[in-house]
């Protein structure tokens, strides 16, 4: 009974770290996405602009669906943009 215990602990110890190295990984990438958007909106390609900010946005939802409130958002920043 004791080593069914520790196999237990063992198991959900390595799930817990699992789920941790899966979050940073996944944070890591919003991050990424995060700054090619803002590089993005430094220039002049509004489409570059519309695919990073979809990206970019669709990396922060659990299902990875675009809300129309994150379009609003690529629709707001893209009228922010300088015209070069």
């Amino acid at each position: 009974m004791g080593t069914i215990y520790v196999v237990i602990v063992i198991l959900v110890v390595i799930a817990i770290i699992t789920g941790m190295i899966i979050g940073i990984n996944k944070q890591e990438k919003i991050k990424q996405l995060k700054e090619n958007y803002d590089e993005a909106l430094s220039g002049t390609d509004k489409k570059t602009v519309v695919d990073a900010g979809r990206a970019y946005y669709s990396a922060l939802r659990e299902d990875g669906k675009l809300t129309i409130y994150d379009e609003q958002a690529i629709a707001n920043d893209l009228a922010s943009m300088k015209d070069q």
